[in-house]
């Protein structure tokens, strides 16, 4: 018999707010989050648009020491993971820090860090290097800084599979929990991809959307028109406990772990299978670790980047797998107003997967027009959908052909 894996907390910082509260109401508002880059001049740039995340505060909770320093993912990590512990009660308990893990996910790490020292080197050489250069630039920075702000002596990994790292840092937190290593673990994903070398990158490979006069339209899940994503950074931090210790201190439970699933589609860097396989193999993994079929997903959370192929790949894997219920099913994808944060999104994804199973809204896909007609999927436009939607599934793709499927639950299950 698995583990049950209960979830009791959760943190956001997206460019829709610096918490879930602000961030959810603006999803269900319809609100975009993407404007003009403002962190550096992207005028010599194709795509000069992103999803900056509003000027962050040092959290009450994070001492001011700790926060000096670090690269502004693991600020965002850290802001996050507060808001996220504070909400579990954890540190208002008789916390096990011996039994705690820390698993964070990042594409990039601390770029800005690295990209920033790199140009100061190229102005005014070797002094002009930062001393915290080594340990701020690490992809290991946001879970190291983590356990050392909760003093936890579990393990403190970090998880990269490029826009599927939140994703996956929830699947190697869930294993570790279903392996007895830890009761508890904070996981998700976190990013600062926004400099000038990331957004020229991604731009020069022709996977962003170039609509500059007009931002707010820019991304455009599963419309006819799309023309590529927009790149974005945040957080998304949850509190992963088994069921057990999470009764025995008395936490509130907010929802289940019901399942996941992970898959490699070993076809090309860049490109997905184009028959969907790829991605199926990690919808069905996800639906045989939560012990469920099909008839019981009663939501979609689409990866829904934006992109021509991605998109219509994702349809096909799930039509693959759901059968005719994908195209009943209501299927959101709200990088349409937050933007893509590459490995921060997969865990904001669950987040708000969860919220939807929570309160029976779900946001609509902003910026949905003229649905492709080669994604056959009943989506949510226009509007915020209201229903009952006890389980819902969260995809997350990314580069490499890293596929990761989450299942998640309410609590409690009924009405």
């Amino acid at each position: 018999m698995k583990k049950r894996i209960a979830i009791t907390g959760m943190g956001a910082v997206t460019p829709l707010g610096s918490s879930v509260e602000t961030t959810w109401e603006g999803l269900l508002a319809g609100r975009s989050g993407i404007g003009p880059v403002t962190r550096f001049d992207a005028g010599g740039l194709p795509c000069r648009i992103a999803g900056e995340v509003p000027p962050l505060d040092l959290p009450e909770q994070v001492p001011g020491k700790l926060w000096k320093g670090l690269d502004p993912f693991a600020h965002f990590a850290l802001s996050a993971c507060a808001e996220a512990v504070e909400q579990a009660g954890l540190e208002d308990s008789a916390w096990n820090r011996e039994r705690t893990g820390v698993v964070i996910g990042s594409s990039r790490g601390g770029i800005s860090t690295l990209e920033a020292n790199r140009l100061g080197y190229d102005k005014r050489g070797y002094h002009a290097l930062s001393p915290r250069l080594t340990v701020s630039s690490l992809i290991n920075q946001a879970p190291s800084v983590i356990a050392q702000r909760y003093q936890t002596v579990g393990p403190a990994l970090a998880v990269s599979t490029a826009c599927a790292s939140g994703a996956h840092a929830v699947v190697e937190a869930a294993r570790m929990i279903a392996a007895g290593e830890v009761d508890v673990v904070l996981a998700g994903g976190a990013e600062a991809p926004l400099t000038p070398l990331i957004l020229g990158g991604f731009a020069r490979a022709r996977a962003l959307s170039r609509r500059n006069d007009d931002p707010e339209g820019a991304c455009r899940p599963f419309d006819r028109d799309r023309d590529g994503f927009v790149i974005a950074e945040g957080a998304g931090i949850l509190i992963l406990e088994t069921w057990e210790y999470a009764e025995a201190r008395g936490a509130t439970i907010l929802g289940e772990l019901l399942g996941c699933g992970t898959s490699t589609d070993p076809y090309h860097m860049t490109a997905p299978d184009p028959t969907g396989e790829g991605m199926a193999r990690a919808i069905r993994a996800a639906l045989q670790s939560a012990e469920i079929g099909a008839e019981e997903i009663d939501l979609v959370n689409a990866h829904g980047t934006g992109t021509v192929l991605n998109d219509r790949v994702e349809a096909k894997a799930l039509v693959k797998v759901l059968g005719a219920r994908a195209e009943t099913l209501p299927v959101c994808a709200v990088k349409s107003m937050t933007g893509h944060m590459l490995g921060a999104s997969g865990a904001v994804e669950l987040i708000v997967s969860l919220l939807s199973a929570r309160t029976g809204r779900v946001p609509p896909i902003r910026n949905l027009r003229h649905p492709d007609p080669d994604c056959r999927l009943n989506f949510v436009w226009e509007e915020p959908c209201r229903g009952f939607f006890s389980t819902v599934l969260t995809n997350s793709f990314a580069f490499g052909g890293a596929n990761a499927t989450l299942i998640v639950r309410r609590f409690p299950s009924f009405p």
